[in-house]
């Protein structure tokens, strides 16, 4: 399951997930420093500044770190056996790394620093998901 699908119930990603619903991926952006961060909190991590506010990026990102996960640590996810785990990068979010799944074909020839796209999607009950693919 990706980040996304499990933060669902948390207040603090209601602009995550309002965003992706609409087709965008978003991150928290402070206005007084002018940087991004990622996890959502009310409080910049860079400065302490409270403007923050949700801006969108152009989602293409870069595999920073990634593992294929052979094990069903979820018993829903036996059948999705192997699937991928990646922690990606975002030119125009710099600081943020979020962790995610890479999908689609040629995942066995996945590499560090690779571009990945978004897809959206949405999980088993309908909540939004953002997923990655390699380009």
């Amino acid at each position: 399951m990706s980040e996304t699908a499990a933060n669902e119930q948390l207040p603090e990603f209601a602009g995550f997930r309002e965003n992706a619903r609409a087709g965008y991926v978003a991150f928290p952006h402070c206005r007084t420093c002018g940087r991004f961060h990622w996890y959502p909190m009310p409080l910049c991590p860079h400065c302490r500044g409270r403007d923050i506010e949700w801006r969108r990026v152009a989602g293409t990102a870069e595999i920073f770190s990634f593992t294929r996960v052979m094990h069903p640590f979820d018993p829903s996810r036996v059948g999705a056996l192997p699937y991928i785990v990646a922690l990606v990068t975002f030119p125009d979010a710099p600081g943020v790394r979020l962790i995610t799944n890479i999908i689609g074909e040629g995942l066995d020839a996945l590499r560090i620093g690779q571009t990945v796209v978004p897809r959206f999607t949405s999980d088993e009950y309908g909540r939004p998901m953002v997923v990655f693919r390699p380009t």
